[in-house]
Parts: C-alpha cells; sequence; structure tokens
C-alpha cells in the first residue's frame, strides 16, 4: 500500500476593507473549490473532492492552513492567487501564500515564527516613529533624561508588554507549546 502524499498550504487573506461577518472555514472551503471548479472545470472538482481540507484559520490573523494532494499543489496555488471574494461575502480580498510543508508540524512552526517576526517587526516600527531625530539624538549628546523622555520609555515598555500578551495568545490559537519555541529563539 502506498502512502498518501499531502501538502499544506499557509495563506495569508488580505482583505480591501473590514469584513462585515465572520469569515469561517467552510466559506474559505468552498471559495477555493468554486474558484478550482472556475479553473478546471469538472477534472479540477474530482481532484479536490475529498482532499481540500482547511484545517487551520484564524479570524484575527487572517491566516489559513489548507490541506491538498501532493501532486495537486501547483492547482491550487494557482487557484488561490485568481481569488478575489469570499464565498458569501461582498469585501474584496487576495490570498498571500506565506509557506508549503509537507506536515502540519512544519506549517505550524512556521506560523510561530512568522508571528514573532511580524511582532518584532512592530516592535522596531513603534521604537523608531517614538524616538525624535534631532540632533541630540544622532550625535547622542551627554546630557541627563528629561522626565518626558522616561515617560515615554515607561510607555513603550508597556507597549512591549501588550505585545507580548498578543504574542502568547497567537501562539495559543495555533495550538501550540510556546515556550520551548519562544525560549529557543530568544537564546539566539
Amino acid at each position: 500500500m502506498v502512502r498518501v502524499k499531502r501538502r499544506y498550504f499557509v495563506f495569508q487573506f488580505h482583505f480591501h476593507s473590514t469584513p462585515t461577518s465572520v469569515i469561517k472555514s467552510s466559506q474559505i472551503h468552498s471559495t477555493i473549490e468554486s474558484m478550482i471548479a472556475r479553473l478546471y472545470g469538472d477534472v479540477g472538482v474530482a481532484h479536490f473532492i475529498r482532499n481540500l481540507s482547511v484545517i487551520y484559520y484564524n479570524s484575527s490573523t487572517h491566516v489559513a492552513i489548507v490541506r491538498c494532494l501532493r501532486d495537486d499543489k501547483h492547482l491550487l496555488k494557482i487557484a488561490a492567487t485568481f481569488v478575489c471574494r469570499l464565498a458569501n461575502d461582498s469585501n474584496d480580498c487576495s490570498i498571500q501564500t506565506l509557506h508549503v510543508g509537507g506536515s502540519i508540524r512544519q506549517c505550524k512552526k512556521y506560523l510561530v515564527n512568522y508571528c514573532i517576526e511580524q511582532l518584532l517587526q512592530m516592535n522596531a516600527a513603534s521604537m523608531n516613529q517614538s524616538q525624535p531625530t534631532t540632533p541630540e539624538v544622532l550625535f547622542k549628546n551627554k546630557k541627563k533624561k528629561s522626565n518626558q523622555q522616561q515617560q515615554q520609555r515607561q510607555q513603550l515598555m508597556e507597549v512591549d508588554h501588550d505585545k507580548q500578551l498578543a504574542l502568547q495568545k497567537l501562539l495559543s490559537d495555533s495550538r501550540i507549546e510556546s515556550s520551548s519555541i519562544v525560549v529557543s529563539k530568544n537564546e539566539e
């Protein structure tokens, strides 16, 4: 007996405006299935009828994990690029393929690393916006810190704490034990 080989896609949905209703995995499934029917006809639907499934969808980050057969991965990737609107939703959207993996475990590891990278980028952007670009900062004059600068740093620390809480929530939503992964990321 031959093992059935599958591929797992990590898709991120980019909406042009805020979705009007809560998006469910069944909507994603029917949208992709209808696009496959439009592009490949009955043969495409026959390929995907039993082998296409949405494993995971996070409504706060709009990230989904979709499973298909290994031989049909190119058809799914092409169909995902042509999706411009979800079923039963009037908002336009586009789908970005973030990762293609051979197991759910690899996709979830990728999602954790992706969430960490996004939070680090958000943190760096907030740090750059909060620091003024005055000559004092550029040349690093040795002046005493004012109360206002100390208050700004205190607020940044509170924002960092909020981002850490958001990261922990995202990691718990992805159903992965976050302690081992985050610790190994911080040690590097």
